[in-house]
């Protein structure tokens, strides 16, 4: 398990494609510090078993710099190629948030902020449906 920072790191997350935007939550009741009850959303089960899955596939590898200065100085490329399975749809939009959220909640990078627009995509396909997967690949651009 190799736990030091890399140029490239590229993985593939089988059987999971990223949670839509669209049911990235849901409604739920909690009691606040004030000892009330309040309406909230809360995380669904599907992006927490994503964001899961995406840090076991990772396995501790990270491009993201460990010293803040070198934070501030680092941009990232995030290829996302998404195979969508029988029955499935979906666009490169909602995905993509998902997708993104993972990789920093597991390390790999440390801000969606610093993640190259120009550079960066997520291609959906839907010519492998028996073969549902999402593909990262995720690369350190120096400034």
């Amino acid at each position: 398990m190799s736990t030091g920072i890399e140029e490239v790191v590229a993985f593939t997350v089988p059987y999971l494609i990223p949670p839509t935007v669209n049911h990235a939550y849901q409604p739920c009741m909690y009691t606040g510090r004030d000892g009330y009850a309040h309406r909230g959303r809360k995380v669904s089960p599907e992006v927490k078993a994503f964001k899961d899955a995406v840090a076991i596939f990772a396995r501790g590898r990270t491009v993201a710099p460990q010293d803040a200065a070198d934070r501030r100085k680092v941009r990232y490329t995030v290829r996302m190629d998404v195979y969508l399975g029988p029955r499935q749809r979906g666009d490169f939009d909602n995905f993509w948030k998902c997708g993104l959220d993972a990789l920093v909640n597991c390390g790999v990078i440390h801000s969606d902020a610093f993640v190259d627009g120009e550079n960066s995509k997520c291609v959906v396909h839907k010519d492998d449906r028996e073969n549902p997967r999402t593909e990262y690949l995720v690369t350190r651009l120096e400034h």
